[in-house]
């Protein structure tokens, strides 16, 4: 874990938090933090509407794409957010041989 993620934890544990509830706190924050460092443009509302929707079907969305080039896959990290009909899309590369690949969140 980064220097930054663990002093976030230490002082969280100085302040009598759960280490559940640390390690929920410090996934968030890794993710964000990962997000942010996407190479595309996001666009803010498909942003918000992701933020709505349950960690436990966030995850799994992402980890569920289909590459063409190798089958079933997940996203690499630095991946983009976009609004298409009134739905997020997520596009980024393949974790496992680099292609393209998207999802539609429905």
């Amino acid at each position: 874990m980064e220097p930054k993620y663990e002093e976030m934890a230490r002082q969280m544990r100085a302040d009598g938090v759960s280490e559940e509830m640390i390690a929920r706190f410090v996934a968030e924050e890794m993710e964000e933090d990962e997000f942010r460092r996407s190479k595309g443009v996001t666009e803010i509302e498909a942003l918000r509407e992701r933020k709505k929707i349950p960690e436990h079907i966030r995850k799994p969305l992402l980890a569920n794409a289909f590459c063409y080039s190798c089958g079933t896959t997940e996203f690499a990290p630095g991946y983009t957010l976009r609004m298409r009909h009134g739905r997020v899309l997520v596009e980024g590369c393949c974790a496992k041989c680099g292609a393209e690949v998207a999802r539609l969140c429905d």
